[in-house]
């Protein structure tokens, strides 16, 4: 175990899940999971790496989301996501209709 801010903590870290539903439509949740509160971190990028969309907020301990809506991207098509935090960073893909 290690201590965030006087907590003790599992050494898991940030998990990060499948997006769902993955393709998407109108909406997807990026789901994760967080062993203290923390702020953490969302960024989007398009096929050449450019940041598209980027989110931050503060987050309990446990299982968390954010929602993805169609029009915080620019157009249909595969993205490459990334999560940041304290407890580490995570990235995986997604498809939008």
């Amino acid at each position: 175990m290690h201590t965030y801010q006087g907590q003790a903590i599992a050494d898991i870290g940030l998990e990060l899940m499948s997006n769902a539903p993955n393709p998407f439509i109108e909406m997807t949740l990026v789901r994760f999971s967080l062993p203290a509160a923390a702020k953490v971190t969302l960024r989007v990028y398009d096929g050449q790496g450019q940041e598209v969309y980027a989110t931050t907020g503060v987050f309990e301990m446990g299982e968390n989301h954010i929602v993805l809506h169609r029009t915080d991207l620019p157009e249909p098509g595969m993205y490459s996501y990334q999560l940041e935090s304290a407890f580490g960073i995570a990235g995986r893909k997604l498809m939008m209709y």
